[in-house]
């Protein structure tokens, strides 16, 4: 029995020893090229929309939270803001500030997690804000995110074109 015991020592101790940390070998020749897969979609991880539906607007001031309105979003993003009145049977997006000479509904101010509304009229809205980054202060095409919108030809008034332009569900 002392001498099996003795083999299982002698295995142990040399695999240890045969795992050891030494040196490591030399790099070996590079690999066949993978087939190319199939190409995905543009993404839009710098682009987020924020739905509000059903909203009772009244007159003054009404704060909304938008947690992608980041510190970063403040110093080099852009906030867009639309609305769809429930009201009214017209189905399309309006972009804020909103001004018909009657009924004034616009953003009057943008801090971190927030938007405020600034409304002169009652009603209620379905409201979607649109939070796009920028890199200090520019988009990743080296120009603002107004400046890459406009020579795209997107019209930033109308949510549609933004919306397509950057991949976003209507």
């Amino acid at each position: 029995m002392k001498i099996s015991r003795l083999v299982y020592v002698c295995i142990a101790a040399f695999a240890i020893y045969a795992c050891s940390d030494g040196e490591d070998g030399a790099m070996g020749p590079q690999g066949e090229q993978g087939i190319q897969g199939e190409p995905g979609e543009d993404g839009n991880a710098n682009v987020r929309s924020y739905l509000f539906e059903d909203q009772e607007i009244i007159q003054g001031y009404q704060s909304f939270s938008v947690p992608g309105i980041t510190q970063d979003i403040l110093d080099h993003g852009v906030v867009f803001g639309y609305f769809k009145n429930v009201t009214v049977p017209v189905d399309t997006w309006l972009t804020m500030p909103y001004n018909n000479s009657t009924n004034i509904l616009n953003i009057s101010r943008i801090a971190l997690g927030e938007a405020v509304l600034f409304s002169t009229f009652d009603t209620t809205v379905n409201l979607r804000f649109v939070v796009v980054e920028g890199e200090e202060g520019v988009s990743s095409k080296g120009m603002t995110v107004k400046e890459e919108l406009k020579k795209a030809g997107v019209d930033i008034s109308d949510f549609y074109e933004v919306a397509d332009y950057y991949g976003l569900e209507y």
